[in-house]
């Protein structure tokens, strides 16, 4: 059985907009079913025997098999989130892959070394895409596609 590498994945969120927005992480479970964490409580997301662990005040235990993907989502406080196929996604392929969906064509997704070292730079293609490889080294890690970024510890 492959090891999972990743043991922790949390969070880095921009400023909350105005007008009552906030920004969303939202888990697509292979079911259908959509479950959302408020960004501004700082999930913390981990991978522990085979399970996504989200610890967001409350421990919540998800059987990775049972995870689609997860994908970050902007909605008005007041209202039912609506997710839209024009929200970017980041679907874990693998151990070692993420694919980028729903970003801008041409956007330039590029994975940081805490010490500044670019591990990684590449454009996602027309429609928005791209599938990156993510380092097999251990360490601390920032995802950034456009101007969205997004932290990640790789663990062996």
């Amino acid at each position: 059985m492959i090891k999972r590498f990743f043991t922790t994945l949390s969070l880095i969120c921009l400023a909350l907009g105005a007008y009552a927005e906030a920004k969303y992480m939202t888990i697509e479970m292979t079911n259908g079913s959509l479950i959302s964490f408020l960004l501004a409580d700082n999930p913390v997301i981990t991978y522990k025997s085979e399970n996504l662990v989200v610890n967001n005040n409350e421990k919540t235990t998800y059987s990775f098999e049972a995870v689609k993907n997860y994908h970050f989502t902007e909605s008005d406080e007041s209202g039912v989130d609506d997710l839209s196929a024009n929200e970017l996604r980041i679907v874990w392929v693998d151990d070692e892959t993420i694919e980028v969906q729903n970003a801008q064509s041409n956007a330039i997704i590029a994975i940081t070394a805490i010490n500044g070292v670019v591990a990684s730079e590449t454009k996602t293609d027309a429609e928005g895409k791209a599938k990156v490889k993510i380092p097999n080294k251990a360490g601390v890690y920032v995802i950034t596609v456009g101007k969205q970024s997004f932290k990640i510890i790789r663990k062996k």
